[in-house]
């Protein structure tokens, strides 16, 4: 599917890293820890503790039973991912030769499975469950309230991933670590001074790449990497109680 950038206005597709007419950088390409092959999914299930088979999800595997989502690379080259319905019909959501936007169909579809279970636990609460559970928030409200002002002002205050404009020089900032850009590219800063550390915000640029910054993308060097991931909330849930039976088998997708 192509992908409209924001910058310039060209199509191009989502699992680029950067738009192909402008170079801006796709931030939906570019989110942190999104498998790109199928071994990167596999493993990221892993990392997750994913009861695959319960959850009726084959990675790398041409699985011909009833009621199961997969994909797998045929004899041709070709990445496919698929669905097979209740009556053991099979929908192909994809057939190509993009493996990484053929691992992106079977992730999201497997991110909205666990969503759908998240929201199911949470309308099976009792009345009563609930009720004592706005009781409880009532009583931490206001501390909860007093933590988050200082955290949000504290948040400004520190540095955050991304680019920053100081003194007509760009920095890099990324796990505690500062990078300046020079005529020899970006390097590692031994330090920087006080009034950008200590009031990061009021030189931040932003975490995406822009042309207009008149330097190397950060992303292309060598000190670059993705975003942990591993404390994504998105994923967290009762893999033990999974019940496949939630799914709908019955659609295309």
């Amino acid at each position: 599917m192509n992908i409209k950038c924001e910058y310039c206005g060209g199509f191009y597709p989502e699992t680029e890293a950067k738009c192909s007419y402008c170079g801006a950088s796709n931030a939906r390409a570019a989110q942190a820890g999104v498998p790109k092959t199928i071994e990167e999914l596999k493993a990221f299930c892993r990392s997750k503790n994913m009861p695959l088979e319960r959850m009726r999800f084959f990675i790398g595997e041409d699985f011909r039973e009833p009621r199961a989502f997969g994909i797998y690379r045929n004899a041709d080259g070709q990445f496919v991912v698929y669905k097979n319905k209740a009556d053991g019909s099979r929908a192909v959501r994809y057939e190509g030769p993009d493996e990484a936007y053929a691992v992106n169909e079977l992730y999201q579809k497997l991110k909205s499975e666990v969503e759908l279970r998240r929201e199911m636990s949470a309308a099976q609460r009792t009345p009563m469950a609930a009720q004592r559970q706005r009781r409880q928030a009532c009583w931490i409200a206001v501390l909860l309230i007093a933590v988050a002002v200082i955290a949000f002002f504290l948040y400004m205050r520190n540095p955050r991933r991304g680019y920053y404009l100081y003194n007509d020089d760009y920095y890099y900032y990324q796990d505690s670590d500062w990078y300046y850009y020079d005529m020899d590219g970006w390097m590692l800063a031994d330090s920087v001074d006080e009034a950008l550390s200590g009031d990061a915000s009021e030189y931040y640029q932003g975490d995406s790449y822009n042309d207009y910054y008149g330097v190397e993308d950060f992303s292309d060097t060598q000190y670059y990497h993705e975003k942990d991931s591993s404390s994504d909330s998105s994923w967290d849930t009762d893999y033990s109680s999974w019940d496949s039976g939630d799914t709908d088998w019955s659609s295309d997708w």
